[in-house]
């Protein structure tokens, strides 16, 4: 009887936790949209330019943007499969639950905790090591290919081109360099991941910037906004190069996000209000969007032993 009750309440602090966890993301959301300073400013005429948006055209972005998450996901499955064995769905179950955490922690650290919420006990603290692999071959790629832009298109901080690459140089060797720790520090060498593993991450995170670019893109195109394609391409690069460096955290990112772009495009587009709404717009798609979808996936979660 004893046993029966004690399951019980261990039964209900699970499914009370998971209903706590969604009633904090979702209240931090709501909030925190609200108080932004680029929706307090331009929120009329950012909505009435959202209003002129085909239908169609915002299907194509919201399939780019399922997109972007499912190579992700395979990213997050890849990783975690020798020590951590869950099956896609539950990866991509996994990174939008991380995507809610991850909307209001400093430098998306959050994203972290909500992805291993779906690992087994015992294996979370290898699988959010492990999941530095997948942002650092991210970060790798956005290092990489914002260097090659800065060479190209860079308006302001010349010497900018010459320590961009310098960077990019560092990242990869440590990226690939493969260290056996012997003695105490023997336990780290679980940490580690195949060289071969590497490579792949790395193939898949271009491939998902090539999503991220080709959503501003179509974005752009969504507003009618008139920029070269190469002035566009190249400022996206700069700009996600920029992001990754600055500390910031998604709900603020849109504030951040915006006035780089402003900065950034200003030589190739005069229209302020424009550039703020393509921000705008790819914010609310690529992390208000997957947030809200996290907060309800938290639902159906419950904590194990």
């Amino acid at each position: 009887m004893f046993k029966n009750t004690v399951n019980l309440l261990v039964s209900f602090g699970k499914k009370s936790l998971g209903f706590l966890l969604f009633i904090v993301c979702g209240v931090a959301i709501y909030k925190k949209v609200l108080e932004n300073e680029n929706w307090a400013q331009y929120g009329e005429k950012i909505k009435a330019q959202f209003l002129t948006i085909s239908f169609n055209q915002w299907v194509i972005l919201l399939l780019l943007m399922c997109l972007n998450f499912f190579i992700e996901s395979i990213k997050w499955h890849h990783v975690v499969a020798k020590n951590n064995p869950i099956s896609i769905s539950k990866s991509i179950r996994s990174v939008f639950v991380g995507q809610s955490f991850a909307f209001f922690t400093p430098n998306r650290i959050g994203e972290y905790v909500g992805r291993t919420l779906f690992l087994e006990e015992g294996n979370k603290m290898i699988g959010m090591a492990q999941m530095a692999w997948t942002s650092y071959a991210q970060l790798l790629i956005t290092i990489l290919v914002g260097s090659l832009a800065l060479t190209i298109n860079l308006p302001f901080y010349p010497w900018l081109k010459w320590l961009s690459p310098l960077l990019g140089i560092v990242a990869s060797f440590l990226y690939f360099y493969r260290k056996e720790w012997k003695g105490w520090a023997v336990y780290f060498n679980i940490l580690q991941i195949p060289t071969a593993s590497k490579a792949r991450l790395l193939l898949l995170s271009f491939f998902r910037y090539f999503v991220f670019t080709l959503q501003y893109v179509w974005a752009a195109h969504m507003l009618g906004m008139q920029i070269p394609l190469l002035d566009l391409v190249s400022s996206i690069a700069v700009l996600f190069l920029c992001l990754s460096i600055l500390p910031t955290i998604s709900i603020t990112e849109l504030v951040i996000r915006g006035q780089l772009l402003l900065v950034i495009l200003a030589p190739f587009y005069p229209i302020k209000i424009m550039i703020i709404s393509l921000s705008t717009l790819i914010w609310v798609v690529n992390f208000l969007l997957p947030a809200i979808i996290g907060t309800f996936l938290l639902l159906g979660y419950r904590l194990k032993q």
